[in-house]
């Protein structure tokens, strides 16, 4: 029954010439778009890491300061 198919029967092309330059165009206009994505995340994630390490720094010289664990003063040492 499945023989009959008039689908079945017709060879059907895997390469084509039109399916080369439909892939080719999408290629064409995605992959600009990705790369551009890419460094913009990238960047904005450097960006936030770095805000980020600054934040924690600030924190540990804070809490330092509040519990007197720092470093002495240089007129302490005299």
């Amino acid at each position: 029954m499945l023989a009959t198919l008039p689908t079945a029967t017709t060879e059907q092309t895997v390469f084509s010439v039109t399916n080369l330059v439909i892939l080719i165009v999408v290629a064409a206009v995605f992959y600009p778009l990705q790369k551009k994505l890419r460094e913009t995340v990238s960047r904005r994630r450097r960006e936030r890491w770095e805000e980020e390490e600054r934040d924690a720094q600030r924190g540990q010289g804070e809490q330092q300061r509040e519990q007197g664990d720092g470093p002495p003063a240089p007129d302490d040492l005299a």
